[in-house]
């Protein structure tokens, strides 16, 4: 199920407040990475996030500390009864991808991410590597990946901006444009 980025960001940017305000940041980040991992090894626990928003509230907070209650720092505690009780623990993916982009934030990271329709030349990744450390600096986090339904080009997202390079997205800006 997707839910609404809007509907998502304040159980993100809450987990990373109160991680840097305890100064464990980065040990919420280590719970964080382990429920991905969690999420896509355990069919049944993708299964039981998406039936649990009809258990009673008062089992919401239960539940969680048996499932993870000895192995999750406090805050990563909190957000996931938070979102049991509000019927959000299928939305967790999303949640992940919004807490990592806050907390490469507050840790003054940037991911760059490549998306190219057919596997980069070594001497374009070089050159395009070197362009994203010289705009972020060294702290930059480099991502590859390869999408055949690109058609052709690349596109190229870092933090919150996003370049459309690639030949569907040009169809989909010129079918746009018809359509008005």
């Amino acid at each position: 199920m997707y839910y609404d980025e809007a509907v998502i960001r304040p159980y993100a940017r809450a987990i990373v407040l109160a991680a840097q305000k305890l100064g464990i940041l980065a040990r919420v980040r280590g719970d964080i990475e382990a429920l991905q991992a969690q999420w896509e090894g355990s069919e049944e626990l993708r299964t039981w996030c998406t039936t649990a928003r009809s258990l009673p509230k008062a089992a919401h907070a239960e539940i969680v500390t048996a499932i993870w209650g000895e192995t999750m720092a406090q805050p990563t505690l909190i957000l996931l009864e938070a979102l049991s009780a509000a019927g959000l623990l299928s939305a967790l993916p999303q949640v992940i991808t919004v807490f990592r982009r806050f907390a490469d934030r507050a840790e003054g990271r940037v991911t760059v991410e490549f998306v190219f329709a057919v596997e980069p030349s070594a001497t374009l990744l070089k050159n395009l590597t070197q362009r994203a450390m010289t705009a972020y600096g060294e702290q930059t986090q480099i991502t590859v990946k390869t999408d055949a339904s690109l058609g052709a080009g690349m596109v190229i997202r870092a933090g919150n901006t996003q370049i459309d390079a690639s030949l569907k997205g040009r169809l989909a800006r010129l079918r746009q444009t018809f359509a008005q």
